[in-house]
């Protein structure tokens, strides 16, 4: 019986994959863009009572962290069972009032792991594929609304 030696060791605490600083900060540019849509669309077709300019502004550096971690974790399994471990033990609480705002929060999450894990043209088409959803369901939602609402001038 042939026996593999393999030195588990090093693979778990060496890093398995390199980027590139061109493609990192293209990589990083990209999220900022992306998220920089999603914030302009999240004005616009949101539906929250908050004040949506204020809370969207949190998107573009919360993609843009969330891209420099995955780059900085998906090389070593190590870091990525680390970085679990710190999430399970610190709680994030923020105020979201509606699940809507929860919703463009895991987009941006969802740019931020694309982009991170160098797979730009899924996130690129996801992305799309999301806004032009999220645009015709407010479209006509709009439409339907509209029949039901009074405006008064003073």
């Amino acid at each position: 019986m042939n026996s593999i030696n393999f030195d588990w060791e090093n693979y778990l605490t060496q890093a398995q994959a390199q980027i590139s600083t061109p493609e990192f900060i293209i990589s990083l540019a990209l999220t900022a863009i992306t998220a920089y849509i999603l914030k302009k669309v999240y004005v616009r077709f949101g539906q929250t009572l908050s004040n949506r300019s204020i809370f969207a502004n949190t998107f573009v550096p919360m993609a843009m962290a969330t891209m420099v971690v995955i780059t900085i974790v998906k090389s070593s399994l190590a870091l990525s069972l680390g970085l679990v471990g710190a999430l399970s033990i610190v709680r994030f609480r923020a105020a979201i009032k509606e699940p809507e705002e929860l919703v463009y929060l895991f987009i941006c999450i969802a740019i931020g792991l694309g982009y991170g894990a160098n797979q730009i043209n899924v996130t690129i088409t996801g992305f799309l594929m999301i806004i032009i959803a999220i645009a015709l369901i407010r479209k006509s939602a709009f439409k339907v609304e509209k029949s039901n609402v009074m405006y008064l001038t003073i």
